[in-house]
């Protein structure tokens, strides 16, 4: 329990210093062995299924990317805020380089199974799992339900196995905890614990948390539309998926868009008309995210900026939004920055973050076929 005190304590504290930001640095996930150009690309990995035919060419660049993405080795070396984050890029199929065997490994198997990795700790607790939080370290998981929102992202199921100090447990260990401590009455990000709760539990759900209080599944919603952008993570993005995921979740049980879920409409578009409105002329977003004009030249500044507003608008944008000029400019300008980044390190939360919404454009735009096990769980709300 003194533990457990400690670890709290070090969260509120983290939260306030670091809870608003993206990373500005990392174990950083190493270049590929070999450069895919957009005039010469790197032989495609043998789980994508792209084709040599006849392309456009913002596909083509995107293919480049993507294979550039797939070739760059994770290691067990890693910190698991690396890992994880690669998992949220490419999927639960990627794998691991182990630095002691040499040999490759499933990597969300090898977490799973109980492998060790650095700044990675699963904490039993009395109503199931919680994750250790080390806000600020870029090592450690960053902000409390990140890990287990990105697994629900990617369709990640209830009764996957973990290991934990050699005994069993499974996902909904994760779920259920994450439920059981949201709250409305403390200061707490839940943007991640939308995903989670509204997809395991359903939008519409009302529990008690292990606080006592009754907690309705709106009542999560109405605090963080409540919030502003500007203190929120990584510019306010995450709080935008998180809001956008439970909104089409709502949407698909059946729900109107009337009282609260008005309010999270209307913060959608206005974020909309704002990432807009800030475009640079090169496609590129902001990199001051939603606060004002910004086209700073350090690259790993821009791709963590538009990675981030271009993946929650990957999740929030209609089918006839996607062929708007501005959203294929964006998919450009990002494509262009992978391209850009070939022969250099970078750090892992900006990298996959970008590759996750590259990915989920061109699953939309182009069909998940060629994607192989990396094409991803894509959210849409109901047709009509």
């Amino acid at each position: 329990m003194k533990h457990r005190n400690l670890l709290l304590a070090f969260v509120g504290l983290g939260l306030l210093v670091f809870g608003v930001g993206c990373p500005p640095t990392d174990t950083t996930v190493p270049a590929p062995t070999t450069k895919p150009t957009q005039q010469d690309p790197a032989p495609v990995p043998s789980e994508l299924h792209f084709d040599k035919g006849p392309k456009d060419p913002l596909q083509a660049r995107l293919e480049a990317a993507i294979t550039q993405a797939v070739k760059r080795d994770l290691t067990t070396g890693h910190g698991f805020w690396t890992v994880f984050h690669g998992i949220l890029g490419l999927g639960p199929s990627i794998n691991l380089l182990d630095t002691d065997t040499k040999r490759r490994v499933n990597a969300l198997d090898y977490i799973a199974d109980g492998g060790k990795l650095n700044g990675m700790e699963f904490i039993p607790m009395p109503d199931g799992l919680d994750v250790l939080v080390a806000p600020g370290t870029f090592v450690s998981q960053g902000h409390i339900d990140q890990f287990v929102a990105e697994m629900v992202e990617w369709g990640v199921q209830p009764d996957r196995k973990f290991v934990v100090n050699g005994k069993n447990y499974t996902f909904m260990d994760f779920l259920r905890h994450s439920r059981g401590r949201a709250s409305v009455r403390k200061p707490m990000e839940l943007e991640w614990s939308l995903v989670i709760i509204g997809t395991t539990f359903g939008p519409d759900s009302k529990w008690t948390n292990a606080m006592g209080e009754e907690v309705h599944f709106e009542d999560l919603v109405r605090a963080e539309v409540e919030k502003p952008l500007t203190a929120a993570a990584c510019g306010g993005t995450h709080r935008l998926f998180g809001l956008a995921w439970a909104y089409y979740l709502h949407l698909n049980k059946g729900g109107k868009t009337e009282g609260v879920w008005k309010d999270v409409l209307a913060k959608l578009n206005d974020a909309k008309k704002q990432a807009r409105k800030l475009q640079n002329g090169d496609g590129s977003f902001s990199t001051n995210f939603f606060g004002g004009p910004g086209n700073v030249p350090d690259m790993e500044r821009r791709l963590n900026t538009s990675g981030h507003i271009f993946e929650w608008l990957m999740l929030s944008l209609s089918d006839e939004e996607l062929k708007e000029q501005w959203v294929q400019d964006a998919a450009n300008a990002l494509t262009m920055m992978f391209l850009e980044i070939e022969n250099r390190p970078m750090e892992g939360g900006t990298l996959y973050h970008a590759i996750h919404g590259l990915l989920m454009y061109y699953a939309r735009v182009y069909g998940p076929e060629k994607l192989g096990p990396f094409a991803p769980h894509i959210l849409r709300p109901p047709k009509g």
